[in-house]
């Protein structure tokens, strides 16, 4: 009698671990005394322990669902007939059951169709991501997105796609406006060009006239003229030469940009000393010392650093102390981390008030008179045009009567030109 009722509760225990195995919910089993009630009592715990984790989310369940539906980018899932089965939130205007179950081609510009078309077919069929921009429309409006499309795979085949959009429309509409901006600026340095052709030639014609016939009168009218007369003609003389240079220095000015050359590498070692062969007839009428110290090589326009230093030196020359031999030195320092070199112009000359730091640089800018110092007031404007395109600053130290320092920071390699 005994024998039998332990193979009966043997026979139920064997069928309680076969549904436990089925993973069926709420399996108990009846404890019977006997010598199975300890390990009754143990699948009884198992199975409390297994109902309790069936009902309970995973973490990784719950916390993939709270991270794709609170993305700020639109995913979605589609079969392979491209038909939206899931997407993680409802778009302006469309509700999720207006989604699901459509076509993601109906959210497609026509005229992207079928290039989307055969982006989707390619990730079906290969199996590789994609990555493409489009324009998309729907009831509720238009914009531009850019989407990854990548392949679901069940075991070896490919049941469907994903697809994670990121609205670019802002984006987008920026690089139209920039893009808008640039071909306006091309239109304008164009204009500027044209101008420039006209200044050197058609504006200039007439001043050469006027001084040369200037220059016939005067020679014809030797003795003749009253000496108010002859102070008028001279005036006209000076006024139509300053007015060349006035064209020229312009001209110079415009062509920082629009005539400018690749950058190459460029000794500014050398370029110090060709410079200094240029002004050598100035240097010596001035009695200047000038030293040049150790100078670094970078990529830059060879005739536009030429430009810039014989500017600064020109200027150092030009605004000296009267009685005073000019003194000069042009320095650099090197900054290998950031990849950049600061030259330093510095003389002994009148100096400047730094209060007018803002004004020496811009055009027809002047902190002296011309009758005591020549110029345009163009020359410090060119330099730092091209400091600018070459991605430098320039700037400067002064206080009147004790010279100035003009500090040129310059990239010592360029990833552009302009």
């Amino acid at each position: 009698m005994a024998e039998a009722q332990g193979e009966a509760a043997l026979e139920q225990l064997l069928h309680f671990v076969s549904r436990l195995r089925a993973n069926e919910p709420n399996v108990r089993y009846h404890i019977a005394e006997g010598p199975l009630s300890p390990l009754a009592k143990a699948l009884n715990e198992l199975a409390s322990e297994l109902d309790a984790r069936r009902s309970a989310p995973s973490a990784d369940q719950f916390g993939l669902r709270a991270l794709v539906e609170h993305a700020s980018n639109l995913m979605l899932t589609c079969d392979t007939e491209a038909r939206v089965r899931y997407i993680n939130y409802a778009v302006p205007g469309l509700t999720l059951d207006m989604i699901r179950g459509r076509s993601v081609y109906d959210f497609v510009s026509p005229n992207d169709l079928e290039r989307v078309r055969g982006l989707y077919q390619r990730v079906l069929t290969t199996g590789e991501s994609v990555e493409f921009e489009t324009q998309v429309s729907s009831e509720a409006g238009s914009g531009y997105f850019r989407t990854r499309a990548a392949p679901i795979r069940s075991g070896a085949q490919i049941t469907g796609f994903t697809a994670i959009t990121t609205e670019i429309t802002d984006l987008k509409k920026a690089q139209q406006g920039l893009e808008q901006s640039l071909r306006q600026l091309e239109q304008s340095n164009r204009e500027l060009e044209s101008f420039a052709s006209v200044a050197s030639h058609d504006l200039q014609e007439p001043l050469r006239k006027i001084q040369s016939f200037g220059e016939r009168l005067k020679n014809m009218t030797e003795g003749a003229l009253n000496p108010e007369a002859r102070d008028y003609l001279e005036r006209m003389q000076s006024a139509a030469a300053r007015m060349r240079r006035l064209i020229d220095d312009l001209l110079t000015f415009s062509r920082v940009s629009s005539q400018a050359k690749p950058f190459t590498q460029v000794e500014l070692s050398q370029v110090a000393q060709e410079v200094l062969g240029d002004l050598e007839v100035a240097i010596e009428q001035a009695g200047a010392a000038v030293t040049v110290g150790p100078l670094p090589a970078l990529k830059a326009d060879p005739l536009q650093m030429r430009q810039l230093l014989q500017n600064l030196l020109s200027n150092a020359l030009k605004f000296r102390q009267e009685g005073v031999a000019p003194r000069i030195s042009v320095e650099a320092t090197v900054d290998t981390a950031a990849r950049r070199c600061e030259v330093r112009v510095r003389d002994n000359g009148i100096g400047f008030d730094e209060k007018y730091l803002d004004r020496l640089f811009n055009l027809f800018q002047r902190l002296h008179g011309q009758s005591r110092y020549a110029g345009t007031g163009i020359g410090l404007a060119i330099c730092r045009k091209i400091v600018e395109r070459h991605g430098g600053t320039l700037t400067a130290r002064s206080a009147p009567g004790q010279g100035a320092t003009f500090l040129v920071a310059l990239p010592l390699e360029q990833h552009f030109s302009l």
